[in-house]
């Protein structure tokens, strides 16, 4: 050691090696400590923040199933044969009730209840999602449309687009994940908030959970569970630390090898300034070498701090960022809040003042303004209300398929909307805070914009869907399930407010010999001809279905007795006097028979109503057929 007898002593040389080693790996170890911390940090906060979209999501699925078991249940309740059968508490096969279930769906299970007593179906066994509806008039009367936690309901959760390859979604009952892709057992740590690791059957995982309600006495609540591995979450942030700790070794090397050549050139700069001893006695520039030296560590360290605060920022407006898309996928179904919550967070994420959002229309080749907030409001010049495809910096960005971006004279950036290279639309962003847009807001908006095709695309065709669901397709009138809704709604008006709701039922005469003599197609024009004579007389107030088969209602609100006779008869004049164009041939001679019935009176319900005006049209059809038959008063 130095100091000791015969000891080795280090030369300066050596020791200003020493130092300035230490002086340039302190701050890099340090920065490198941090920037592997922060990393870390933000590795986390980005799963955290996909759990949590997966589990909003997976949620709102959940309670859309909730909701459509509730549609089928209230529909189920207002049956006639299901409610005479409850009342005289007979057994009721409810397979004959697939046909009112959403889509026909054969996952959901119908169960009629009497008390306690099953009269229909088999009670359901726990957990499972359920709603319940009592059955009005029958006491302890209830229909049941039940679902039950399996891998198929997890299938259609999964279904929202936001869970990707690594996460997967689960079904959490009384303590137990009872329904995933790949694991179930005992749930350890779970508590519904924010995300937190748990273990399941003991294997740990990243989770959030969101509560929801199911069919499950022994438990408090479900769960809708997002999860996330662990050992995937390792893994991602030992590849993160590699990918830093590498460069920073060989950083290091070539920091010691420079701090050794520049102790040696100092060194010898320092042998021949002893030859000028006089000189540096006198003053010169004794300690500059230091005091440079101590201004750039300071600066070193100031440049770090400021890079330690601008990752701060950044990884605090991303997560923001990724909340906001996660309140913009809860909103799927709701086109308009849809394209709101799109462009406040493309404008958010990429720094801007302002923005906009177009849907594009195929037939016309043009994208159609939405949405604008921020300072591109008023700009109707550059901005206008409609993009035609190749004109300008939003029409180029529409015709390739592909972002475009200016700088100057005034800084726009136009990202195309896409879904499976289909074009839906254009969200642009104007004025970023710092002047410019960069390559980082390029990126940021392309990936938010691909987010944004499937919520718009999952919105379009939820829509579609939702027509379907109340639609006849072959007449393009509304279908029973639909009839049934209205009827409920317009009949508690009526109620309510003291009004007049009348019903017409009409049967198309001899429909089957139709069938028979010229073949179903030609059945087909005849319901199809008729219901258009029914849509084109009717007011807008007023509500034709497809009943079942050749059988057409009519209900008409705030309208007697008296009236609802005169329109069936004109109806019935129209539908006599018209041919049915089938093909290059005419089919004449269509005629039809009504029924009508007014309400409501006193102890009169909504079965009474219908049974009313059917049993009018059967005397219609008995009295001759073509003809009108009113219903005796209640």
């Amino acid at each position: 050691m130095e100091g000791l007898p015969g000891a080795p002593k280090l030369r300066f040389r050596h020791k200003l090696s020493i130092v300035l080693i230490g002086l340039a790996l302190v701050p890099l170890v340090a920065a490198g400590v941090l920037v592997l911390r922060l990393l870390e940090q933000n590795k986390v906060s980005k799963v955290d923040s996909g759990l949590a979209t997966a589990a909003a999501a997976g949620g709102q699925a959940y309670l859309t199933q909730g909701a459509d078991a509730a549609t089928a249940a209230t529909t189920i309740a207002t049956q006639a044969d299901v409610q005479l059968a409850l009342r005289q508490g007979n057994r009721y096969p409810v397979a004959k009730l697939q046909d009112v279930l959403p889509r026909q769906d054969s996952s959901l299970a119908v169960t009629l209840y009497k008390g306690e007593k099953v009269l229909g179906g088999k009670a359901p066994k726990a957990p499972f999602l359920s709603a319940s509806v009592d059955i009005r008039g029958c006491k302890n009367c209830r229909v049941l449309v039940s679902r039950p936690f399996d891998q198929d309901l997890i299938t259609d959760l999964q279904s929202s687009g936001v869970v990707n390859a690594i996460q997967q979604l689960g079904l959490v009952s009384g303590k137990q994940l009872v329904s995933s892709e790949n694991l179930a057992g005992p749930v350890l740590g779970l508590t519904v908030g924010e995300a937190q690791n748990i273990r399941v059957n003991g294997v740990s995982v990243r989770a959030q959970a969101m509560g929801v309600p199911c069919g499950d006495p022994s438990a408090n609540n479900c769960q809708v569970v997002a999860m996330y591995p662990s050992s995937a979450l390792n893994d991602a942030i030992d590849s993160q630390r590699l990918r830093i700790i590498v460069p920073l070794i060989l950083l290091a090397l070539i920091i010691g090898v420079l701090a050794f050549a520049a102790a040696d050139w100092m060194s010898r700069a320092l042998n021949d300034l002893a030859e000028r001893a006089m000189v540096l006695a006198r003053g010169g520039a004794r300690g500059d070498e230091l005091d440079q030296l101590g201004a750039a560590i300071d600066q070193i360290s100031s440049e770090l701090s400021s890079r330690v605060g601008e990752l701060e920022a950044e990884r605090g407006r991303f997560k923001e960022t990724l909340q906001r898309y996660g309140e913009t996928l809860a909103a799927t179904h709701d086109l308009n809040a849809l394209v709101g919550a799109v462009l406040d967070t493309a404008v958010q994420a990429t720094r801007a003042r302002g923005g906009r959002l177009l849907l594009y229309d195929p037939e016309r080749g043009e994208a159609i303004e939405q949405a604008r907030i921020g300072t591109a409001r008023g700009s109707r010049t550059d901005l206008p209300m409609v993009v035609a495809a190749g004109i300008g910096l939003e029409g180029e960005a529409l015709s390739a398929h592909e972002p475009r971006v200016i700088q100057a004279p005034r800084a726009m950036l136009a990202v195309p909307i896409l879904r499976e290279h289909q074009l839906l639309g254009l969200v642009t962003t104007v004025d970023p805070e710092d002047g410019g847009f960069s390559d980082d807001d390029i990126e940021s908006l392309s990936a938010l914009a691909v987010q944004a095709g499937v919520a718009i695309e999952n919105a379009r065709l939820h829509r579609v869907v939702e027509r379907q669901a109340v639609t006849d397709a072959l007449t393009g009138l509304a279908n029973r399930r639909q009839f049934y809704e209205v009827l409920g709604r317009e009949y508690e008006r009526s109620q309510r407010f003291g009004t007049p709701l009348s019903l017409i039922l009409l049967d198309i005469d001899d429909f089957k010999q139709i069938n028979d003599s010229r073949g179903h197609l030609a059945g087909d024009a005849v319901l199809h001809g008729v219901a258009a004579t029914l849509a084109e007389l009717i007011r807008e107030i007023d509500m034709a279905a497809r009943y079942g088969g050749e059988e057409f209602a009519i209900l008409l609100p705030q309208t007697a007795q008296e009236g609802a006779a005169l329109l069936a008869e004109r109806l019935r004049r129209e539908i006599a006097s018209r041919p049915i164009r089938f093909g290059p041939d005419e089919i004449e001679g269509i005629t039809a028979s009504f029924g009508v019935a007014a309400g409501p009176e006193d102890s009169m319900t909504q079965i009474d109503l219908i049974a009313s005006a059917d049993a009018a049209l059967y005397q219609a059809k008995r009295d001759g057929k073509n003809h009108v038959t009113v219903a005796e008063a209640w």
